[in-house]
This record gives structure tokens, C-alpha cells and sequence, in this order.
């Protein structure tokens, strides 16, 4: 996979800006035949990448966005696909730090065992989150 991930961060990097919505990043991979799980980790990478920096304090003032970390309690529960997931959406602005943190609520109070990333979406879709837009058959009235 080392390759292949290696591939697609650079055709990420050339076809979207770094500003781009996740669930478009995840539609273009999907067209390009990666898996659920691979497209959990080119994405984890590809959000995760941090530009350079050329003076500190500049980027320190610019950057008011939180991060989360895992608890002690939360350590092994999560795959990396999931937790990387639930961070792209949250820094894409998709979740906001609230829904963030209570997906990862229910998550840890309703599945059992490790939390991969299906019962992410699972929990997601059910709390009313869509992280990929509305359904096909979802209709809007105005």
C-alpha cells in the first residue's frame, strides 16, 4: 500500500486544493478503485499533512483550530481509519467540536470492541450527521 498511497497523495495534491471537502476526496478516490479502508488511510494521510511553516509565529496566530487527542480511555478503541475520519471531518469544518465529541460518545457507549470506521458512519447517520451530502433520494422542499 505504501505505493499506492504514495500515488494518490500526489494525484490529491494536484487535483484538489487544500481546502477541499472531504467527502469530494472520497468520491474521487472511490472512482479510482481504492476500498473503504484504503480510502480511510489516503485520507487520514492527506489531512494530516501539514504544509511548511516558514516563521512560528505567524502560523501560531493564524491557527485558532483545536485538535483532539485520544484519552486513555479511548486509546485502542478507535481504527486509525476511523479516527482519522472523525478528525478530517471536524477540520474540514463538516463537524464542529461538539458533534465531534459527541460522536465519539456514542461511539464509545454503543459499540462494542474496537470502532471501525463503518460504525462511524453508522452512528453518524443515525445522529442525523451526513459527512457525504444528503441521500439520492433525499428530496428538499422549499
Amino acid at each position: 500500500m505504501d505505493h499506492r498511497l504514495a500515488l494518490a497523495l500526489s494525484q490529491l495534491r494536484e487535483r484538489f486544493p487544500v481546502d477541499a471537502e472531504v467527502w469530494e476526496v472520497e468520491a474521487f478516490l472511490s472512482s479510482e478503485g481504492y476500498n473503504r479502508r484504503e480510502i480511510g488511510e489516503i485520507v487520514s494521510a492527506w489531512v494530516s499533512e501539514i504544509p511548511p511553516v516558514t516563521d512560528s509565529r505567524t502560523a501560531a496566530s493564524q491557527s485558532s483550530v483545536p485538535f483532539r487527542v485520544l484519552g486513555p480511555h479511548e486509546r485502542g478503541r478507535f481504527t486509525p481509519e476511523a479516527w482519522g475520519h472523525l478528525l478530517a471531518l471536524s477540520s474540514s469544518g463538516v463537524m464542529s467540536g461538539a458533534e465531534l465529541e459527541g460522536v465519539i460518545d456514542r461511539a464509545l457507549s454503543q459499540v462494542e470492541g474496537r470502532i471501525a470506521l463503518d460504525d462511524i458512519r453508522t452512528l453518524m447517520e443515525s445522529g442525523g450527521i451526513d459527512d457525504i451530502g444528503p441521500s439520492p433520494d433525499h428530496v428538499t422542499i422549499h
